[in-house]
């Protein structure tokens, strides 16, 4: 259990929202191992007492390839988070229901509910900031199959490391494809877990 961290991407305009939601569901299993992860900063800063990681970038939407990839890079460069070997990347509205058994996954480097058909390329649209480019453009890259992110996925130390200094997630909107692409062109793919959701759920993806 502690070598692996939970990582909830959220944003500054909902820190308030959930923040006490998650504090008390991660205590009530008994898991300190968590941390909640916002944008807009001017610098990358942690918060040890909070849980509260700040990241350099874009805070919107469009933003979240940015965000996830480099709050990937902080959590491995960073001594405070040495002790992980894998991290689960949750929104910030998915409830916890059990801690993925460590023998597992140890050496497994990506797994999730796998996707492998092409997704909605307009779903983004509308959500993005309206002077943003993505707002108004459907996605025209290519699909691999893919951790499905609005389900919560792992990641290993390993396979960020491989990834953590790619700098194109300006031209991705899908964060979670654009980590199995990354993840792809370094010859690792998503393993999916059939029974994904007895790890955790997310209330907008529960049919």
């Amino acid at each position: 259990m502690n070598n692996i961290l939970y990582i909830f991407i959220s944003h500054e305009s909902n820190i308030k929202n959930i923040y006490d939601r998650i504090k008390h569901m991660m205590n009530n299993i008994n898991n300190p191992n968590y941390i909640i992860v916002k944008g807009g900063n001017n610098i990358n800063n942690y918060d040890n007492t909070t849980k509260i990681l700040s990241i350099n970038c874009n805070d919107k939407y469009e933003g979240l390839p940015e965000k996830v990839l480099k709050t990937y890079k902080y959590v491995v460069e960073s001594d405070i988070f040495n002790k992980y070997t894998h991290y689960i990347k949750l929104d910030d509205d998915m409830v916890i229901n059990k801690i993925p058994e460590y023998n597992i996954i140890k050496k497994l480097d990506y797994i999730g509910n796998v996707s492998d058909v092409q997704g909605n390329r307009s779903w983004h649209i509308g959500k993005c900031s309206k002077d943003n480019i993505w707002n108004n453009k459907p996605y025209d890259g290519i699909y691999v199959p893919w951790c499905l992110g609005g389900y919560g996925y792992i990641i290993s130390r390993n396979a960020i490391n491989l990834i953590k200094n790619n700098s194109k997630y300006k031209e991705n909107i899908y964060e979670d494809l654009y980590i199995a692409i990354l993840l792809n062109n370094e010859n690792i793919y998503p393993i999916n877990v059939s029974n994904w959701k007895t790890y955790c759920i997310s209330p907008e993806h529960t049919n």
